[in-house]
C-alpha cells in the first residue's frame, strides 16, 4: 500500500477549496451558465470544474438548473446573515448608520477592508438608494469609490505598493482613477484632508464621502464609513458630511479618528 507524503495530504484539500472558490467567483460574477464556461472563466480543467459544482451543488451552495446551467443557491443570502452578524466588532452600527442617515439625509454605508477590497457590512438606506451599487455584502475594489479610496490612504505603504503596481485597473467610467499616478495623487489628497471624495467614479450622478475607521489594539486602518446619493447634494456638503461621519467613527466602539480629521466638527 503506497501512502502519500503529510505535504501532498496537505496541499490537496487546500487545492479544491481554491477551485472551489475561483467557481464561487466565476459564478458571482456570471450568475446562469454552463460548465464549460466556468471552466473556462476560471481556468480549471473541464472535469475538475464538473467534479466541483458536483460538490458544491451537493452541499447547497450552488443550484444545477434545467438548462444545463449553474448559479449560486440562495444558501448565500443566508451565509450572508450570519457572517454580518457575527461581526460582533460594531455591535451598534444599525443603530448608528440609521442615525448618520437620518443626519445627512444621504444612504450610509459601513464597510470592512477584506484584501484589495472593500466589503460592505451594514447600511442605512437614504432617498437615493436605488442609484447605488452597493449593498450589504457586496464588494468595491481600492480604487473605487469613497470607501475603497480611503481604505486604500491609510493603508500602510507595503499595501499601497503591492496595490498599484496592479495598475492600471478597469474602471467604472472616465472618470474613474485607474493609474497609479492618479491613485498616488488621491492618497496623498486624502491624507491631507482625512476623507475621500468619490465624484461619480462609479456611477455617473452619484458622489459620496468616506472616512477611515482604524482598530483600537493596532492603529491600522480596517474599514471605512461612508455617505452616498445625488451629486448634486453631496458636492457642496463635502466637509459638512466628513465632519458628521467622523463624529460617529468613534461611536462605532472600535475605532480612533486619524490625527487629520480633528479638524472637522459638526
Amino acid at each position: 500500500m503506497v501512502r502519500k507524503s503529510s505535504k501532498a495530504s496537505n496541499r490537496e484539500p487546500t487545492g479544491a477549496l481554491s477551485k472551489a472558490g475561483k467557481i464561487i467567483d466565476v459564478l458571482a460574477d456570471n450568475n446562469g451558465i454552463g460548465p464549460a464556461e466556468v471552466a473556462a472563466a476560471s481556468g480549471i480543467p473541464r472535469s475538475s470544474a464538473y467534479r466541483i459544482l458536483d460538490g458544491l451543488v451537493q452541499v447547497g451552495l450552488v443550484k444545477a438548473n434545467q438548462d444545463d446551467t449553474y448559479s449560486l443557491s440562495l444558501s448565500w443570502l443566508n451565509l450572508s446573515d450570519v457572517a454580518r452578524s457575527s461581526l460582533t466588532e460594531w455591535p451598534n452600527a444599525n443603530e448608528l448608520l440609521a442615525e448618520v442617515t437620518t443626519l445627512t439625509g444621504q444612504t450610509t454605508f459601513l464597510t470592512a477592508i477584506s484584501g484589495f477590497e472593500t466589503v460592505c457590512v451594514e447600511c442605512a438606506q437614504g432617498p437615493s438608494i436605488d442609484a447605488l451599487i452597493l449593498r450589504p455584502g457586496g464588494t468595491l475594489p481600492f480604487f473605487a469609490g469613497a470607501a475603497g479610496r480611503v481604505c486604500l490612504a491609510y493603508s500602510d505603504e507595503q499595501i499601497q505598493y503591492d496595490y498599484l503596481k496592479q495598475a492600471p485597473f478597469a474602471g467604472y467610467n472616465e472618470n474613474s482613477l485607474v493609474t497609479a499616478s492618479a491613485l498616488r495623487t488621491d492618497i496623498k489628497q486624502i491624507q491631507e484632508r482625512g476623507f475621500a471624495i468619490s465624484n461619480e467614479d462609479i456611477t455617473i450622478g452619484v458622489a459620496s464621502i468616506g472616512v477611515p475607521i482604524f482598530s483600537q489594539q493596532d492603529g491600522r486602518v480596517v474599514g471605512a464609513l461612508s455617505t452616498g446619493g445625488f451629486v448634486d447634494a453631496m458636492m457642496p456638503r463635502c466637509e459638512e458630511l466628513a465632519g458628521q461621519l467622523t463624529t460617529y467613527v468613534d461611536r462605532l466602539g472600535s475605532g480612533r479618528l486619524p490625527g487629520t480629521s480633528s479638524q472637522f466638527q459638526v
